[in-house]
This record gives structure tokens, C-alpha cells and sequence, in this order.
């Protein structure tokens, strides 16, 4: 059937003879007026594979590069399985993937694991084990492309460890899973989520936001009592901003293709101004935490008041009309309702035009491209919108995701050898990725992490952004030829000398001292840690370190980390540097087997006449020669391997140092 013959390489790159006698090439995005039409419908054999590019994948590098973006980083496995499946249909099979167990419960159980150990009641929940509950679920669960999104919701609603709940396991556990469970859901139920937990709320400090008041105070030393002083309160609007600039819309208001429109003067037109955040700063008045009986009072358990939605105080609420943004107002409810307040105005932003535009580049930024076209923020915009091939809903995650990840943009090899296609990796990205990509174990099954030294190493780990704007910011321009070129690089805005040197040191602990993770215990009654502790399986890459066979094995790590994209110059760099440690051509069978019974002879010849206590140690020699010998071939085997060991770390060393791997294109 034609539909199965890849007949892609006889076209892709083919240059023709027009009527006027101008060359035209089809193909490597030139697909205008192109249509292909083939005898099978399904999206492997589509006919517009032919011309965009994607009838080339999936194959190793193809699917590698796919899987950087939508994983934490593949094992050779993974990308083998994605060559042979279909890009698409691994999307849909994680898109119906359950999640893992909650970070919550894990939690939990850490804290019983003390409680029990210990013998006395633990009243709080320290900050890492909730860091041991993140890693340990991104170790084992395998909701690859949830945890990816999550990670990246996570950088756009952006609460961190550095607040008054920091020390707090439970409210970050119980965020990020809420996070987790609405990364295929719809935007305005994440939205939702987001505004009602009391992380957020405490965060950005509308948690016990009260009303509007006047606060007279009086001298009652006199009559009439005179008046000292007149307080004007109002409601705080950190959150009120924040929902708009960085949650929601952004600062200006935008074409679909993410530009910001202008007015007459060729100025950005705002999205909102101080009068609308002091609007939505009514809305979000009367919030408090879910456990207590009284607003304005502390919670009464601190720990697990993280667990539940905030509710809202409606005595506490603003009461009256709220102007909202594009001419929608919330009416003056009586009896007042601040549920139906917030809801009304989260359904403003909800249905706003900015939002598709506005997440859609976000999410582009963090999984693909830092500088997307315009057309593919259009078409991410439009699925967002329900516009798309991919649904008809607005807000639909999934549909969002997809249209992501299977964008021409996205999965086209014409865009991988553009200078200002792709991203520099994040530095935790990069951390986790190494970690997948050779299959890290422990004997437990489970695994420990802090996450302390890789944090004071790199700048980075989940929800420990040192302000609401995120590690960085999404419209970053480093200085120099990328802000000349009028490019963004949001992820330059952390690298400087000490994150760069210390991805380089760090590499080398987790590689060379076998230092990948921090294994603390939970209670200090002597636990036993040493089913926690991590290993690497270099067991194939270790086959490939006889310098005949160096180029495979920088290939392996080429298509394994780099998706390919290591030069010609790069390769033979690193196989070069590899040559200079070499490794020993050893027998070690012959060089390690002697004749026990000539050592047993030579031992008694230098025995004084009579010595019975030299024989007897002559024959005990002779007795354990036979298991010498093997633990010296033992031994031998041992350190042989050692030294192709560390061949293999060092070529995943230069690799991950590589600015071909640096830039993920």
C-alpha cells in the first residue's frame, strides 16, 4: 500500500523546475499548496509527513529529542520503545496513565517511620521529607509526561519553600500533588485549585484578607471622646496582581500569536491597570484556613490544615459591586457570597484571550523552545482555545500538551540546526536526566534524596524559586548577541560562574565519587540507610570502551543525552580524551594462576630444621592457595572493569559538558 511506503526521502529535499525557471524546493518547511495523499489514514502514514519533516521519525534520535522534552529524560530502552510505537500513541497512553501514590502519603509515612523509631510524637513534618517525597515518586512512579507538565505548572504557579510554611512538608507535598492531579485537567480547575489552597494563600498573603475597614481610635479620657487617630485598611492585593501578570494574562494584551497589540503611538496596551488589582483584590477577601472556627485565627492543626481548601468568611468578604476586566462586573450580592465572587471573577480570567497565548508560549518555553514562532503559539493558542485538531473545550490540558509536543515546530528536523531554535537545559533537568537515562536503583526499591547538595550546587530543585517570578523569568535577554538578535533565554537569567562551575563539580561527584543523591536518615536511632543509596547500570556502555570501539559508545551516549546532535569535532574531542586513560590488556587467569604446590614447596625450604610452627603455616598456605588464587583473578576482573568504568563516566561526563547537549535542540 502506498500509505506504507516511506517514499519521504525521494521528495523531502527535492528541488524542481518551475514554468519561469526558478528552483523551488518542497519540503523543509516549504509545504505551501503541498498535498499528499496516501491509502492509510493513520498518523504514521500521513501524507503531510511527506514534506514537513516528520515522516523522518520516529527513529533513535528523533524519539530521544521528543522524549527530552516531554520526560525527565529517557533510558535507551524508553527511546527504542518510542521508535517502534509512535510519538502520538505514547502521548495518549500517558495522558490515560493514573498518577502515582500522593507525595502526601509519603509524607506520612516518614513521619510515622520517626514517630515509631523515636517512641515520642512528632508534632511537625520537616521541609525534606517532603523533598524525599518528590524525588522518590520521580524515581518510581512512571507517569512520565504528568510529572513533566507539573514540573513546568509548577514554574508558572509558583509557590516556594521560602515562606512561612517552608518548614512545612505538607503544604508543598499537598500543593505539588495538587498540581500533579490537574495536569491534564482543565485550565479553570487548576485555576481554581490553585486560588483555594492555602499554600498559595500564604504565599502571596491573602490567607485571612479581610474586608475594607475604617479603624477609629478615641480618647474616652474626655466627653464627647475625641478623636486620635482614623486607619484605613484595604485589602491585600498580592494575589490580585499575581493571578493577572503571572497566572493568567500577562501585562498586555495580546494577538493570539503572542505579540502585545498596541495603540496609535505604537505603545503596548496594558491588560489591566491599579484600579482593576484593587477590583480583584475585593474578590479575594474573607479566605482563611479550612480547619479553623473563626477568621483571622491561626489554623488548628498547622500541618494538616494544608490538606484542605481555604474556605472564605463571607462577614469577612467585601461586599458590593466589583468591576472586573472587559466590561464584566460581579453584582452587589446580597446576601454577600464570596464563593460566587471568586468564581465569577476566575471565570473572567478564564475566558480572557490572552490566556491561550500567554500559558501556551509558557509551556512552549519550558518543554520545547525558548523562542517559538508566532504561528506555533497561534496554533497552541487555538487548541487551548478548542479550536484545534485536538479538542473542542477550552482549557483543555491534554489538548494543550499535545498540540505542544506534536507541533511541526516541535517534532521538524529543519528547526534542530537553527542557532536560535531550542533551550538551554535547566540545571535540574539536566540532574534528573542522568539519573533516568542509566537507570538509577537501590536495593529498597525506594529512594531517599534531600536534594541539599544539588540545590547549593545548581540553584535549583522543585518549589524552591527564590521569588514568585520563578528561577527565571520568561522574557529574559542575556546581554549580547542574543538580546541584539531580539531573542529570549530565560534559562541564561541562573547561569553564571557559580551555577556553571558547579554543574561541572557536581557532575563529577555524581559520576566519579558516585555521590548522586543526598541519603539522609529520618530518625536518628541508628536507621539503616544502605538500601537507599543509588546505582548506575552502565552495564552495556561498558562493553563499548576498547578504543576500536569508542565510537560506539559516543554514539550510544550521542543519541542517549544529545539526541544526535554532538559534531563531528565534539566526538572526536571526547574520543581523544578518553584514550588518554587507558585500559590494561590483562589475562587475568594467567596472570594470577600458580602452581600451589611450588609455592608450598619453596615455603618449607626456608623452614629451620624443626620448625614446626613454619610448616604448619607452610600448610596453610597450601590450604587456602586455591581460594587466593581466585580472589586475586577476583580482584584483578574487578579493577579491569573499574578501568572501563570509568571510561564510560568519563565519555558521559564530556558529553553532559557538551554545549551540544547544553543547548537541547
Amino acid at each position: 500500500m502506498l500509505g506504507q511506503i516511506q517514499f519521504t526521502l525521494i521528495i523531502f529535499f527535492v528541488t524542481i523546475l518551475s514554468l519561469s525557471g526558478q528552483d523551488i524546493t518542497l519540503g523543509q518547511g516549504n509545504n505551501d499548496a503541498i498535498v499528499v495523499t496516501t491509502s492509510s489514514s493513520t498518523n504514521n502514514t500521513n501524507g503531510a509527513n511527506t514534506v514537513n519533516s516528520q515522516g523522518f521519525v520516529p527513529n533513535l534520535n528523533a524519539s530521544s529529542r521528543f522524549l527530552s522534552q516531554a520526560t525527565f529524560g529517557p533510558n535507551f530502552s524508553d527511546i527504542e520503545s518510542i521508535s517502534s510505537q509512535g510519538i502520538e500513541s505514547w502521548i495518549d497512553t500517558q495522558l490515560s496513565l493514573g498518577r502515582g501514590p500522593s507525595l502526601v502519603s509519603k509524607v506520612i509515612e516518614l513521619k510515622n517511620i520517626k514517630n515509631q523509631a523515636e517512641g515520642t510524637p512528632f508534632s511537625g513534618a520537616f521541609d525534606y521529607f517532603w523533598d524525599i517525597a518528590w524525588w522518590n515518586y520521580a524515581m518510581t512512579s512512571e507517569d512520565d509526561l504528568r510529572q513533566r507538565v507539573a514540573l513546568a505548572l509548577s514554574e508558572f504557579f509558583v509557590v516556594s519553600i521560602f515562606s512561612s510554611f517552608g518548614d512545612n512538608a505538607y503544604a508543598l507535598a499537598s500543593y505539588y500533588d495538587m498540581l500533579l492531579n490537574n495536569s491534564f485537567n482543565n485550565y479553570r480547575t487548576l485555576l481554581d485549585s490553585v486560588t483555594y489552597h492555602p499554600a498559595m494563600g500564604e504565599y502571596l498573603t491573602y490567607m485571612n484578607n479581610s474586608r475594607a475597614d475604617t479603624i477609629y481610635t478615641f480618647d474616652w479620657e474626655v466627653w464627647p471622646p475625641d478623636t486620635l487617630s482614623v486607619q484605613y485598611t484595604f485589602p491585600d492585593e498580592n494575589y490580585a496582581r499575581e493571578v493577572m501578570q503571572l497566572f493568567s494574562i500577562g501585562l498586555c494584551e495580546l494577538n493570539i500569536d503572542g505579540s502585545c497589540k498596541k495603540d496609535e503611538n505604537g505603545i503596548d496596551i496594558p491588560s489591566y491597570d491599579n484600579v482593576d488589582i484593587a477590583e480583584f483584590a475585593k474578590v479575594f477577601t474573607g479566605f482563611s484556613y479550612g480547619d479553623n472556627s473563626e477568621f483571622d485565627q491561626g489554623p488548628v492543626h498547622y500541618e494538616e490544615t494544608f490538606l484542605q481548601p481555604m474556605q472564605i468568611y463571607n462577614a469577612y468578604h467585601e461586599p458590593g459591586v466589583k468591576n472586573l476586566l472587559n466590561g464584566v462586573q460581579i453584582e452587589d450580592r446580597l446576601p454577600v457570597d464570596g464563593h460566587a465572587d471568586v468564581s465569577d471573577a476566575l471565570d473572567n480570567l478564564f475566558n480572557h484571550p490572552n490566556v491561550g497565548p500567554f500559558l501556551g508560549k509558557f509551556m512552549i518555553q519550558r518543554l520545547v523552545t525558548s523562542n517559538p514562532s508566532p504561528s506555533y503559539i497561534t496554533r497552541v493558542a487555538e487548541a487551548f482555545n478548542g479550536d484545534g485538531p485536538f479538542g473542542t473545550i477550552r482549557g483543555d490540558m491534554s489538548a494543550l500538551i499535545k498540540a505542544i509536543l506534536l507541533d511541526e515546530e516541535a517534532r521538524g528536523c529543519q528547526l534542530a540546526e537553527d542557532d536560535a531554535y531550542g533551550m538551554l537545559r535547566e540545571p535540574f533537568i539536566r540532574y534528573l536526566q542522568l539519573g533516568r537515562a542509566f537507570n538509577v536503583s537501590t536495593t529498597s526499591g525506594q529512594h531517599r534524596n534531600s536534594m541539599e547538595n544539588v540545590y547549593d550546587r545548581l540553584g535549583q530543585k522543585p518549589l524552591a524559586s527564590p521569588s514568585v517570578f520563578n528561577f527565571f523569568q520568561s522574557d529574559y535577554q542575556p546581554i549580547g548577541r542574543i538580546e541584539e538578535a531580539g531573542k529570549v533565554a530565560p534559562e541564561f537569567q541562573i547561569a553564571n560562574t557559580q551555577s556553571i562551575s558547579g554543574y561541572i563539580n557536581a557532575l563529577n561527584d555524581w559520576l566519579m565519587l558516585n555521590e548522586y543523591t543526598d541519603v539522609w536518615t529520618v530518625h536518628n536511632q541508628g536507621e539503616d540507610v544502605s538500601g537507599f543509596y543509588p546505582t548506575m547500570d552502565y552495564s552495556i556502555e561498558k562493553e563499548l570502551t576498547d578504543d576500536e570501539e569508542l565510537p560506539q559508545l559516543i554514539e550510544r551516549l550521542n543519541v542517549l543525552l544529545a539526541h544526535g546532535k554532538l559534531t563531528e569535532a565534539t566526538i572526536e574531542s571526547i574520543i581523544e580524551a578518553i584514550k588518554a586513560f587507558e585500559v590494561e590488556e590483562i589475562d587475568c587467569v594467567a596472570a594470577n594462576t600458580y602452581d600451589c604446590q611450588e609455592v608450598y614447596d619453596w615455603c618449607i625450604s626456608q623452614c629451620a630444621e624443626g620448625d614446626q610452627t613454619c610448616l604448619d603455616q607452610c600448610q596453610m598456605r597450601l590450604n587456602q592457595c586455591p581460594d587466593d588464587i581466585q580472589t586475586n583473578i577476583m580482584y584483578c576482573i574487578q579493577d579491569l572493569e573499574d578501568q572501563r568504568v570509568y571510561r564510560v563516566k568519563l565519555a558521559i561526563f564530556l558529553v553532559m559538558a557538551s554545549p551540544e547537549y547544553l543547548i537541547n535542540r
